[in-house]
């Protein structure tokens, strides 16, 4: 019997398969290509890596991963608070809160009288006014003046609203604009200091200005006198509205 159908039926009758150390006698001898082949030794397998720890899991970055049918929702980003600068508050003179004043505007031909006066303002009978018609008669204008407005600062009893000089300065220029439009006027006559924020916001400066006529933007030329309580309680002071009075009169002489 051939060796191969040998181990055949050996191997169907679950018979082990065995090879002779040594050879039989009467046996041939088995064909090198039947031969098992020897195991290979195993090598040593790497060990696993282990399970990282929960607290090394918990730092590493969660990835959303959006799933099917349900839209994912980034988280709202607090958008940074833009960081807004104060406004630079104005210092100096111009900054100093102003007292309560009280103006009169009037007009006597091509010229107007800007008056400071206490409330409610000039009256036929007051000698304040008396002594306003003898000016005017001096100078050649109607000494029957007509009342366009008046000016009150503050503009507002509110606390809250600024109250500078430079507040004033610029509140007056627009009360004298609004009145002046659409009129043929050649001199503006004011009489106090609170007349002189036409030109400065510094009530300081009020003195220097007396006596002298300026130049302003979109009103007629202005000439500055005291108030007409000083004039009457020191008459130094109309000698010297008088000696203004003949060099800025020539304006309305012409006109009339």
């Amino acid at each position: 019997m051939y060796e191969a159908t040998r181990l055949a039926y050996l191997e169907a009758l679950g018979v082990t398969n065995w090879i002779p150390r040594d050879p039989l006698s009467g046996v041939p001898a088995r064909p090198p290509a039947l031969l098992l082949p020897e195991a290979e030794p195993q090598q040593p397998q790497p060990p696993k890596p282990q399970a990282a720890p929960a607290d090394t899991l918990s730092a590493a970055p969660r990835i959303e991963i959006p799933r099917p049918g349900k839209p994912s929702v980034a988280a709202p980003v607090a958008a940074p608070e833009p960081v807004v600068e104060p406004a630079p508050k104005p210092t100096g003179p111009a900054a100093e809160p102003v007292a309560p004043f009280y103006l009169q505007l009037w007009q006597a031909g091509p010229c107007l009288l800007l008056i400071e006066a206490p409330e409610p303002g000039l009256e036929s009978a007051m000698p304040g006014f008396i002594l306003l018609q003898d000016i005017l008669r001096a100078v050649q204008l109607p000494d029957r003046p007509a009342l366009l407005g008046d000016f009150r600062w503050p503009l507002n009893r509110n606390p809250q609203l600024d109250r500078s000089a430079g507040a004033a300065s610029l509140g007056l220029q627009a009360f004298m604009r609004g009145r002046v439009e659409g009129r043929e006027l050649v001199s503006l006559g004011c009489f106090g200091s609170a007349t002189t924020l036409l030109v400065d916001a510094d009530l300081a400066q009020a003195d220097t200005l007396l006596g002298c006529e300026e130049a302003l933007d979109d009103l007629p030329p202005a000439w500055f006198s005291p108030d007409l309580e000083s004039l009457l309680r020191q008459p130094a002071r109309k000698a010297e509205l008088w000696a203004l009075l003949r060099r800025v009169r020539s304006r309305w002489q012409g006109t009339q």
